[in-house]
């Protein structure tokens, strides 16, 4: 059967690239020992103007990928943090919801 996947749409408030973002999301993971898989898990779209972006977990992750998002209070050494947009089952769907016209 194949995994259910969720895409949870954010704002980063604060500046970052998407490598770091990727980076400290995964490590606030490992660092936590939250159960989460990680070849669900991936950052899908991050578009440094806006400052949104698209991160893919399993259907049953989404509040604990939240939750650590969440919790990130700085990326690369720079002040910065998270704001959830909402949660949705396809790329397509999320990025008319909660990314605006391309």
């Amino acid at each position: 059967m194949r995994r259910k996947r969720r895409y949870i749409a954010f704002e980063l408030i604060g500046e970052a690239s998407k490598r770091d973002i990727s980076w400290t999301i995964n490590h606030v993971l490992h660092t936590r020992k939250m159960e989460v898989d990680k070849t669900m898990r991936k950052l899908v779209l991050y578009d440094m103007d806006s400052r949104r972006g698209l991160l893919r977990c399993g259907h049953r992750q989404v509040n604990e990928v939240k939750a650590a998002m969440l919790s990130i209070k700085n990326i690369g050494g720079k002040e910065a943090s998270f704001v959830s947009l909402g949660v949705s089952g396809t790329i397509k769907a999320a990025k008319r919801k909660f990314l605006g016209p391309a």
